[in-house]
């Protein structure tokens, strides 16, 4: 049953995972859960620091097919403190949305605090906010209409 005032998200997007060693966990993911590469990207400038909370951040992300699941592996590097965001293991699930902006108002508006305001990495604008246990959750809006990570990289579930 839909909630009249809750947030109007469009589909489940990705699930996302700290690694701390990307070329490791890329070949774990792809020998033994057949992994299947749809985008890797170098990540780095103020949008990251933003999510991160860590002055300077950059990483990569290998982005794959897992059973018609978008799986995010993400390697920040070393960091002097432990950031505010992802970290090492599971770092977050994530729902598209239409509107970024709305979504970020009505968050407010229930009393979530997001940990920043909408901010665009590669094309994607997003913004965290969590559970009360601390469980991540980014709320994204795609360029295009695109609802998750797969139809933004030109993949859907079932292929690969």
């Amino acid at each position: 049953m839909d909630m009249p005032d809750a947030l109007a998200l469009q589909a489940f997007s990705h699930l996302c995972v700290g690694v701390s060693d990307i070329t490791r966990a890329l070949d774990f993911y792809r020998r033994v859960l057949g992994f299947d590469v749809v985008f890797d990207v170098e990540l780095e400038g103020d949008s990251l620091d933003a999510v991160t909370g860590d002055e300077g951040a950059k990483g990569r992300m290998v982005g794959g097919l897992v059973g018609g699941i978008m799986v995010e592996l993400l390697a920040l590097g070393s960091s002097s403190r432990t950031p505010a965001g992802p970290h090492i293991g599971y770092t977050n699930m994530s729902f598209s949305v239409r509107d970024l902006d709305a979504a970020y108002e009505r968050a407010v508006a229930l009393g979530a605090r997001p940990a920043q305001r909408p901010v665009e990495i590669g094309g994607v604008r997003m913004f965290f906010i969590t559970d009360p246990d601390g469980t991540p959750i980014e709320l994204v809006e795609y360029p295009h209409g695109e609802r998750n990570s797969a139809e933004l990289w030109g993949r859907s579930a079932g292929t690969g």
